[in-house]
């Protein structure tokens, strides 16, 4: 068995194997960040944007700390950080899903869904869905924090904004070279 070095005959994408690992690294330490985060009790939230704040200004302006602990904030918190777990995952299973021409979903003989696209997107929305649901049951444990189906639904928010650019941007970056989705039937 001899491996063929030109482009041409490779049966693995080597960039697309960087890819894969760089996308799958940054969205781990999404998870990790997002763990972390939850992990933080309220009142020790608070107590460090109050240290932080005051080692650069003598005075403490309660105005951060009234930031810090308003809901828009959390809200926005929440669509962020599922926002980029999702783009994340979303680059990690389509950079995986095109490693390998034999292996990608486009040569596999049962289609359920009709493009690759279509497969990557939905294959990250359960992923990003499925580490909110667990997010949230990791902070009914935690003190001060209450996993709730309010913040379930911000993290949605946040995952279902971010596939809907990317189907957005696909679709454009499609019409702007002048190619078609490869549908399949």
């Amino acid at each position: 068995m001899s491996f063929d070095f030109r482009k041409e005959n490779r049966e693995v994408s080597r960039q697309n194997v960087v890819l894969t690992i760089v996308f799958w690294a940054l969205t781990l330490a999404c998870i990790l960040m997002i763990f972390i985060l939850s992990n933080i009790p309220i009142d020790e939230v608070s107590e460090n944007i109050n240290a932080v704040v005051t080692s650069f200004r003598r005075e403490s302006p309660t105005y951060l700390i009234d930031l810090a602990n308003n809901s828009g904030v959390r809200t926005a918190a929440h669509i962020i950080e599922f926002g980029l777990l999702t783009l994340f995952a979303y680059l990690a299973i389509s950079s995986t899903n095109k490693i390998s021409v034999k292996t990608s979903y486009a040569e596999s003989p049962m289609k359920i869904l009709k493009s690759d696209n279509e497969m990557n997107i939905i294959f990250t929305l359960w992923f990003a869905i499925l580490n909110a649901i667990f997010d949230e049951y990791h902070q009914l444990f935690v003190s001060g924090h209450e996993g709730g189906v309010i913040d379930l639904c911000k993290d949605i928010v946040g995952i279902i904004f971010v596939l809907l650019w990317i189907r957005v941007i696909f679709s454009i970056s499609l019409k702007v070279r002048g190619k078609k989705e490869i549908r399949y039937s």
